[in-house]
């Protein structure tokens, strides 16, 4: 994607903006009804559609199988365990509130912002790592009351979108020698060692996606993207080879990658079922209630989570996994879209942003679902169970919106502009 065109394009009054000044800002740039006639309903139906699948698929992942020889659906749901399943029908209306709320403000305040939000994120990953909890040592959650819990890496991740798409839209020219590249990886680089110090190394590759993308369309030096990809390549083997000394979990769960038959009743055994149970869906699936079923036997730990995509091959078969990772490639494919279409810099390389997320979310939980990609932990967006998830998809969306929206209504005012008469 090409952003030249934004070049010299300011954010109005951004840099401008004092404290002082904030409240109006917000009041002369609010949501107001003109903006409904602008509103980016492709993106939030899709989503809307996606949110449903999911509710689905989180409940065929907990019931109990039932023969449903000459009953319906309601009766054969009577009496079915409802507890993820109401949990994730909260996350929904929490998650579609966060969205309004994030369209509600015009997105070049979330720019004026960012380096406030920055340092809030900052905060919220230094402190998870001295009073947060987690499994294996790992420091990466807020407990929340008694069961549930907080993961502030997560809506990190919407923050580092909003900072670096802040940056690079400021920047007048691309990247072209790395003192001006070392500059912005600084910046990257600060939380990016705090969600490594909470070993969570799913969301870790999602900041450096998010990163990448940005360098990307930016046009920065094409040998600098080649050289960081060299690095990157040559940091693996590093890490390798410390693995091997001081981290048994991660080692194993890259051997499985390597080798499927490696392991196959310890470390192994997670991610060989869930091929199994995908591949015994065949076309249409098995159905939600139908007994014997893979994961209805438990057969697949975190089955409503992070291998849901099994679930749902498995249930709903080839068509009904086609059918949802079509959905998702046309709600990639229009942000794609609404990122040329953005009315300046911030904008587009905020859709740009939070495409990426999406696509890396959405890539790496069903490749590692079939044995293309290592474990690593990664939901699938709106479709896993869990709330920190959701809400950072959903605000994700809500810029989404946002930024089409407005950008619409700016090029319809300035084709509403009378064009000046030229005397001949």
């Amino acid at each position: 994607m090409q952003l030249s065109r934004f070049r010299n394009i300011k954010l109005p009054g951004a840099e401008r903006l004092k404290l002082k000044g904030l409240y109006q800002f917000v009041r002369e740039n609010r949501f107001n009804r003109r903006f409904i006639r602008y509103f980016e309903w492709p993106v939030v139906l899709i989503t809307f559609a996606l949110s449903l699948y999911g509710l689905l698929a989180v409940f065929a992942s907990t019931v109990t199988p039932v023969d449903t020889a000459g009953i319906g659906f309601l009766e054969a749901a009577r009496g079915q365990p409802l507890g993820n399943v109401q949990w994730q029908f909260l996350w929904i209306i929490v998650g579609f509130t966060a969205m309004t709320g994030v369209i509600y403000f015009d997105y070049q305040l979330y720019g004026t912002l960012s380096n406030a939000l920055y340092l809030f994120n900052i905060a919220l990953l230094v402190l998870v790592l001295a009073i947060g909890i987690g499994r294996g040592g790992a420091a990466r959650f807020y407990r929340v009351g008694d069961t549930r819990s907080f993961q502030p890496s997560e809506v990190g991740k919407v923050v580092m979108v909003i900072s670096l798409s802040h940056i690079f839209s400021r920047r007048s020219a691309p990247i072209r020698n790395l003192g001006d590249l070392f500059k912005i990886a600084v910046y990257l680089g600060l939380p990016l060692v705090l969600v490594v110090a909470g070993q969570d190394v799913g969301t870790t590759l999602v900041y450096i996606v998010i990163f990448m993308a940005m360098l990307f369309v930016s046009q920065t030096n094409p040998r600098l993207l080649i050289g960081l990809m060299c690095v990157g390549v040559l940091s693996v083997i590093g890490i390798w080879f410390l693995m091997r000394y001081n981290d048994s979990f991660r080692v194993d769960r890259i051997l499985v990658w390597l080798d499927w038959s490696y392991d196959l009743q310890g470390a192994g055994m997670q991610t060989n079922n869930a091929r199994i149970a995908a591949g015994s869906g065949g076309i249409w699936g098995k159905g939600i209630f139908t007994p014997g079923t893979f994961t209805s036997l438990d057969n697949l730990p975190e089955d409503h989570t992070d291998f849901i995509f099994a679930v749902v091959v498995e249930r709903f078969g080839l068509v009904g996994a086609g059918l949802m990772v079509m959905m998702y490639l046309a709600l990639i494919l229009r942000m794609v879209i609404l990122a040329h279409r953005a009315q300046d810099a911030f904008g587009s390389y905020l859709v740009v942003g939070v495409a990426a997320m999406m696509l890396f979310h959405v890539f790496e939980n069903v490749a590692m679902v079939i044995g293309l990609m290592p474990v690593t932990g990664i939901p699938l967006p709106f479709v896993s169970a869990g709330g920190s998830n959701f809400i950072t998809n959903m605000m994700g969306i809500g810029l989404v919106v946002n930024v089409a929206m407005r950008s619409r209504a700016h090029t319809q005012k300035q084709q509403a502009r009378p064009q000046p008469v030229q005397v001949l």
